[in-house]
Order: structure tokens, then sequence, then C-alpha cells
């Protein structure tokens, strides 16, 4: 019993590790205190976790290509009739990516747009917001 109480004294801990969101050169991002092997994939569950679509991933560049749907996309939900007799399509999921750098045991977690560029949209809040969230 005395192992069983420290393995989860040990995952209480692990789980307890800081995620904060913060605002770099008017991007934001979200800040952990560990390396790059664990940031790398705690992100990568919390992406898995909270909905969005790993496309690829690259490890040795640390990027995570993702699609997003946004939220409020579609204010309303059509009617079955609705959506088997309308031409128009759902709105098309965004991409981006995510970006893990570390330098030693500090972490920063970045969204960048399809083109690698900085992304500082609200959509980028949001995503940064939910990462962090679920990193807490």
């Amino acid at each position: 019993h005395r192992v069983d109480r420290r393995q989860r004294q040990m995952c209480i801990r692990d789980s307890t590790q800081a995620a904060r969101m913060a605002t770099v050169n008017n991007v934001p991002v979200v800040q952990l205190d560990e390396g790059f092997d664990r940031a790398w994939r705690r992100v990568g569950l919390a992406l898995d976790r909270t909905g969005f679509t790993v496309e690829d991933r690259n490890r040795n560049e640390g990027t995570y290509f993702v699609r997003y749907v946004a939220p409020d996309t579609e204010k309303k939900e059509p009617g079955f009739f609705s959506k088997l007799f309308s031409s128009t399509s759902a709105t098309p999921p965004l991409k981006y990516r995510i970006v893990v750098r570390s330098q030693g045991e500090a972490t920063t977690v970045s969204v960048l747009n399809e083109a690698g560029a900085p992304e500082t949209s609200a959509n980028a809040e949001r995503i940064v917001r939910v990462i962090a969230d679920d990193l807490k």
C-alpha cells in the first residue's frame, strides 16, 4: 500500500505542473515549467483530448499540424431536410501549427497559421486557452 500511495502522490504532483497563458511579442502562448520531451507529450495529449485533429507532427521541429473548427462558426443547427437538400457546406476547419519550443526546463507553446507565421487572432487566443486549461 505504501508504494501505491507514493505513486499517487507523484501523479498528483506531476499533474500540477504549472501551465500559464502569456503574451510574447503580441502572440498568445502557453508557458510550461518543464523540458521538451515532457511538454511535447503533454501538448499532444491535450490536443487529442480537446478535439483538435492532428494531421501531422514533426517532433524534430516541435510542430503539430492541426485542424481546428472555431466555436460559433455555425450559429444554428440545420434541420434534417435542410441538411439533406442544402448545397451550403459547413465552415471548413482552419489549419494551424502548434509549436513547442524549449530552453532547458522552460517551454513555450505557440500557434502559427498554416503558412507558419505567428497567429494573433481570437482563434489563436482561444486555442492557447484550451491547451492551457487542459494542461493545468
